[in-house]
């Protein structure tokens, strides 16, 4: 979840089949470890919604994937890290009978309970008292928003995460705009790098019609009641 933005009943229902590992390339130095990105590719959710709002009385229903159509899907890379973790899991416990990566502990769907149980003791161990306290990584889905702002802070395109996330780019930044920290120093200097070099003050103030306005032959002879002064933009005048 937190190297791939997955909902919980995103990540819950991750199959074998989802997952695209690439082959190992055996080269520490590999482009900086851009040969091990991988891909999740996801088709489906399986959220909580309790043994009494479905059909066959489990607490799990297969539904497809949150904003969008039956049958649609999305990938998502997998940063090299995560693609470390995932042959680790399956080198290590293998699959679930049914191909998926997760389940319970006496087999069949991974509870809710049972991961909530397992992260509650992980901020036990990594957080002071105070930071348990607070509501720092209070839930797993934290882990989710802690990715997104992680790709957002990163310099990835809103489009492209949003893309990722399985949101609206406009659900993104209305969630995300707090999030984004630093970006104010980053404007400031693109704003300085950006006037390209040359620029003159002769040019500020014009667009390209006030220049072609500016450059416009003037007739030779004008009515005594016509302006002979040459047109000059607004801009111009404020100086």
């Amino acid at each position: 979840m937190y190297y791939a933005g997955l909902r919980p009943e995103e990540a819950v229902n991750l199959g074998v089949d989802d997952i695209v590992l690439p082959s190992r390339s055996g080269n520490e130095d590999s482009q900086a470890g851009l040969d091990d990105w991988g891909g999740l590719h996801l088709r489906s959710a399986t959220p909580d919604a309790g043994g009494e709002w479905t059909d066959d009385g489990s607490r799990r229903e297969r539904r497809q994937l949150k904003h969008r159509a039956e049958g649609d899907s999305r990938i998502v890379p997998t940063h090299p890290d995560l693609t470390t973790f995932l042959r680790d899991h399956l080198a290590r416990f293998g699959t679930a009978s049914d191909g998926r990566l997760f389940s319970g502990v006496r087999g069949g769907e991974l509870p809710t309970i049972t991961y909530r149980r397992a992260w509650i003791k992980a901020r036990r161990d990594a957080l002071s008292a105070t930071e348990q306290a607070s509501p720092l990584a209070r839930r797993p889905y934290d882990l989710r928003h802690a990715c997104l702002s992680t790709w957002l802070n990163g310099g990835v395109y809103p489009t492209q995460v949003a893309e990722w996330a399985g949101h609206s780019v406009d659900v993104l930044l209305r969630i995300y705009a707090k999030c984004v920290v630093g970006q104010d120093e980053l404007a400031k200097r693109r704003i300085s790098e950006a006037p390209a070099p040359g620029l003159t003050w002769a040019r500020i103030g014009h667009s390209d019609l006030h220049l072609a306005t500016w450059d416009r032959p003037q007739p030779h002879e004008a009515a005594p009641d016509q302006d002979h002064r040459c047109p000059v933009s607004p801009q111009v005048r404020a100086y």
